[in-house]
């Protein structure tokens, strides 16, 4: 049954909100993953960052995939795989370079126990969040 005009703005919200969820909980596996690879195992960080990332990722598209957009049963979970990978990496390097830029241009100075760095990271997620639920809802996704 299609959606009325009223209907629109509430299932994208919802749609929305569930996508945010699902990073939440990603951000959570991959910050536990991260810390028990490099405390617990004493694995190099930059290894461990790229473990931590990619099962996030791979949680993130199980999450959305079967409860965020369900698409459960789509048939096309491979393609979907790829492309949930691309959209990811993609704003995996958009959130490193607003992160970067933010820092850096505005003059930001950046110590063990200043907070420029968290603000800098809040504002590419913020941009990446919008960025990453476009490219999985009209590209990912797409009906």
């Amino acid at each position: 049954m299609p959606l009325n005009s009223k209907q629109l703005p509430t299932t994208i919200l919802k749609e929305f909100g569930k996508f945010a969820v699902v990073g939440v909980i990603g951000t959570a596996v991959d910050f536990s993953i991260y810390s028990v690879l490099t405390r617990g195992f004493d694995v190099f960080y930059i290894y461990a960052t790229c473990i931590s990332v990619f099962i996030a990722i791979v949680n993130n598209f199980i999450w959305n995939k079967y409860w965020t957009f369900e698409k459960g049963q789509s048939g096309k979970t491979t393609k979907e795989s790829y492309r949930f990978f691309l959209v990811s990496i993609v704003n995996y390097f958009l959130n490193i370079g607003i992160t970067y830029a933010v820092v850096t241009y505005t003059h930001a100075e950046v110590l063990f126990h200043s907070s420029e760095d968290y603000f800098a990271k809040a504002i590419a997620i913020g941009i990446v969040l919008f960025s990453n639920y476009f490219g999985n809802k009209y590209w990912t996704f797409k009906s």
